[in-house]
Order: structure tokens, then C-alpha cells, then sequence
């Protein structure tokens, strides 16, 4: 089972519209947002999406019934689901969780730092960076294959700079 990481898209509706291009072309089961979409306007953008969505929230998402208004699968952090019998841990802000959030879980996917990382290892941590790209230029978002235990972080922007 495949799944797309995103996180960080503070609105950017250009950016949004390349991760659910890129997403939709992926094969993927399920998409993920670790926080911080903004506004309601931007998440209906990304409800584009084939795959099924869910999400947290993050600190700069104001409008929490506005975006639940628009996707009824968006939880409080931390988020824990299975999924091909792998836990995952869902959070906005890595420091929000407790040491005990490491013991049994297998994934744990966090942003706000808005820095693209993956640490391998049980758990393994997955930031998928900024797809929003207003901090450092790049749109990035993270493929997880669940069966392999691999993830990978993928450029947008180096993906879709030729397609205007």
C-alpha cells in the first residue's frame, strides 16, 4: 500500500494543485496532511485527490469548522491509525508527542518544521517538508510504500518546472 505525505500548504493553491496532479498519478490508497492547510478555500482543492484523505490539524488553521465544513476526516494531533497493519502517529508538531507515542508504533509523520526529512529506523519519522514552498522554494511532499517500509521525498518543483 502506497500512500502520499503532504504538509504545509498554507494556502498555496498552485502548489496544492501540483501535489493532487502528482498524487493522482501514484496509485495511492490513502493521502495524509500533517497541518497547516489555512483556509477552507485550500483544502477544497485538495478533496481533488483520488486516494481517500485525511489529516490533522496544524497551529496556523484557524478556521477549524470551516475546514472540517469542507473534509470530515481532519482529527486533532496526535492521530493514530493502522494501516496495513502498521501503526501510524500523526502530528503537526513533533514535540507535541510524548516519548511513550514511540513504543509500538511503527511511522510517526509530523511537519511544521516545513524541512523535508526521513529517518529510517522503528519508528520511522517522516517529514514530508513544505508543499507549500513559501519558506524555502520547493514543493515537496513524501511517497510511503507500507510494504517495503521505505518513504521517499519528492520535489514538485523540479517535477512540474517545465510544465509551466
Amino acid at each position: 500500500m502506497k500512500i502520499g505525505i503532504l504538509a504545509d500548504t498554507h494556502d498555496n493553491i498552485h502548489a496544492i494543485k501540483m501535489a493532487v496532479s502528482y498524487f493522482n498519478t501514484q496509485d495511492l490508497k490513502y493521502v495524509i496532511h500533517a497541518g497547516d492547510y489555512v483556509a477552507p478555500f485550500s483544502l477544497k482543492e485538495l478533496m481533488k485527490v483520488s486516494a481517500k484523505f485525511l489529516g490533522v490539524f496544524g497551529n496556523n488553521d484557524g478556521d477549524r469548522m470551516g475546514l472540517f465544513r469542507v473534509c470530515k476526516n481532519l482529527h486533532e494531533s496526535p492521530y493514530e491509525l493502522i494501516l496495513d497493519g502498521k501503526h501510524i502517529m500523526i502530528t503537526h508538531m513533533l514535540e507535541s508527542l510524548s516519548k511513550r507515542s514511540e513504543i509500538n508504533t511503527d511511522i510517526i509523520i509530523y511537519a511544521h518544521t516545513h524541512i523535508p526529512e526521513i529517518k529510517p529506523g522503528i519508528p520511522m519519522y517522516i517529514n514530508p517538508g513544505e508543499c507549500g514552498g513559501w519558506l524555502s522554494g520547493k514543493n515537496t511532499v513524501a511517497i510511503l510504500d507500507l510494504e517495503a517500509f521505505q518513504a521517499d521525498i519528492i520535489d514538485l518543483s523540479a517535477i512540474f518546472s517545465d510544465k509551466g
